[in-house]
């Protein structure tokens, strides 16, 4: 068989042959094969050095944290500087060789404190491929917003103040725990709530409230337990409704009552001695989110003073009587009757006895900021007391900005005269920063 042959424009034969085709093919396998490969290489080259310089970042970052720390000198004040050189890292043993790929690097390491965090701009020499000036084409232009995703960022703060006026309000009422919000406000402090806020001192609408000051005061409030008392022991029994056996006459003047009893359906057993008392009892409700009807005491019928009518403030048209007694109680005696006094706290004179089951409670007094229990009166009088507090407002007036335009750090401590930890210590001024930021290119 007679192999094809092709002839070129000319008329010349085209060797079609695998050998003549080779230096082509030599030429594709090296474009389609090894720059691939070497493409791909250069790649994983760069990733690994990125990490490996990312990770160096990260420990000379955190190296200097750990040295500021200890060293009280990590920046306080907003704006705010501190640089470290990386040989003070490396002497104080918060670096070692091993955390920066077996190299002593160079440099320092400038810590800004923005806005309660930190920021860290590094300018490293000697650290091989991680060194900054050669890692890095230079320093973009300012930008307004921190860049997050650049290994090394520079804060620029700029300054401008306001002339303050501080001014404190009067003191508001004294609060009681129940007044009071049951969270913390921004201020600090539990403030009063809705219901009662609005008799919070006032504050003009162009001052800013800097700070709310509370005082908290204990009140006190008192009764006293009184008592009969009578002149002579004599044949005198316990307290009854009826009388006991073996004794012959009633004490008028002892007269006394037993608790109430509860409120009940049942119309009790009536006694000469027994007073009895009638209420209209319902069923107490309150509507959840929903609508449905929550009731008080399992949608039993309940007496107004037995159930909480703020939780529960409605009630069911239908009603039934309640009822509930006392009863009164009498010394029995036989022979000489005692002498009773009226109730005192105190023995009154001639009295010499005093009735403990026969006593009284007087009302309490008003709530005071003195205690008037004493060792006199301690024996009879009972004390509640309660924290209650009030409130002030510390604010704030502040100027039109004192500066056209914000102004860097040297400019702003030369006009002033002072430093910006000591000037932002002035009460007659308020300062204000601003950032720019830049970040190292690739």
């Amino acid at each position: 068989m007679k192999r094809n042959s092709y002839v070129d424009s000319s008329g010349n034969t085209i060797d079609q042959t695998f050998e003549s085709k080779k230096p082509i093919l030599i030429v594709f396998f090296i474009i389609g094969t090894i720059v691939p490969l070497i493409l791909i290489g250069l790649i994983i080259y760069t990733a690994i050095q990125n990490n490996n310089c990312n990770n160096l970042y990260k420990e000379i970052k955190s190296a200097t944290t750990q040295y500021l720390k200890e060293e009280s000198e990590l920046p306080e004040v907003e704006g705010e500087s501190a640089i470290v050189s990386l040989n003070k890292l490396y002497n104080g043993h918060y670096l070692n060789t091993f955390k920066t790929m077996d190299m002593v690097c160079s440099g320092t390491v400038k810590t800004t404190k923005y806005e309660n965090q930190y920021v860290y701009t590094l300018n490293l020499t000697n650290c091989n491929t991680c060194t900054t000036n050669s890692r890095y084409k230079g320093w973009s232009g300012e930008i307004s917003y921190l860049p997050t995703n650049k290994p090394i960022v520079d804060v620029i703060p700029y300054y401008n103040y306001y002339e303050r006026q501080v001014v404190t309000t009067d003191w508001s009422d004294y609060y009681e725990k129940e007044d009071l919000d049951t969270k913390k406000s921004k201020y600090g402090v539990k403030l009063p709530n809705e219901d009662n806020i609005d008799t919070m001192p006032q504050v003009p609408e162009e001052g800013q409230i800097v700070e709310v000051q509370k005082e908290e005061t204990t009140f006190y409030r008192y009764k006293d337990k009184k008592w009969k008392w009578y002149d002579i022991v004599g044949n005198y029994s316990a307290l009854y409704s009826e009388k006991p056996d073996g004794f012959a006459n009633k004490d008028e003047s002892t007269k006394t009552y037993t608790e109430w009893s509860e409120y009940s359906l049942t119309y009790p057993e009536e006694k000469s001695y027994r007073e009895i008392s009638k209420v209209s009892g319902y069923q107490f409700y309150y509507e959840d989110e929903n609508g449905k009807k929550v009731y008080a005491n399992n949608k039993n019928y309940t007496a107004p003073d037995d159930v909480d009518q703020d939780k529960y403030p409605n009630r069911e048209n239908k009603y039934v009587d309640m009822y509930r007694y006392r009863d009164a109680k009498w010394r029995w005696y036989n022979g000489k009757a005692r002498q009773y006094s009226g109730y005192y706290s105190e023995k009154p004179y001639l009295y010499n006895y005093r009735d403990n089951d026969l006593f009284e409670e007087s009302s309490y007094s008003a709530w005071e900021k003195e205690s008037q229990v004493t060792d006199a009166n301690k024996g009879f009088r009972i004390e509640e007391e309660k924290i209650m507090t009030k409130f002030r407002y510390l604010y704030e007036i502040l100027s039109d900005p004192v500066l056209l335009d914000p102004i860097n750090k040297k400019e702003f401590t030369s006009k002033i005269g002072m430093s910006v930890p000591d000037f932002i210590l002035d009460e007659d001024y308020k300062l204000e920063i601003s950032y720019k930021f830049k970040y190292r290119k690739r």
